[in-house]
């Protein structure tokens, strides 16, 4: 009687064991749509980058840098000290007096 018993809880375990290897894993199933996830968000901020890098290389064509007399003239009409002006751009504060006067005219 034993051994039936015996037989029979190692014939179910068996049957469990084989059942267990082909069911799906839900897990597994999660994983796979996170790292789809993963990888359609990496892609669509490439492009986005890509898009954004275009665009201000579009912008900066043709734009040619403010001069330090149009940057000066710029400062001291928003009320900047020309002591201020000439610690910001690194120059001395005569070479700043100078194009102050100059564009006044």
């Amino acid at each position: 009687m034993i051994e039936y018993t015996f037989i029979g809880l190692v014939s179910f375990a068996i049957i469990l064991l084989l059942i267990s290897f082909f069911q799906k894993d839900p897990v597994k199933e999660v994983e796979e749509q996170v790292e789809q996830l993963t990888l359609s968000t990496m892609q669509q901020l490439y492009e986005v980058k890509k898009r954004v890098k275009a665009l201000e290389e579009e912008l900066l064509v043709g734009i040619e840098p403010f001069s330090n007399e149009e940057q000066i003239a710029h400062l001291y009409k928003q009320g900047w000290t020309k002591e201020q002006i000439a610690r910001k751009l690194n120059m001395p504060i005569d070479e700043v007096n100078i194009m102050i006067a100059r564009n006044e005219r």
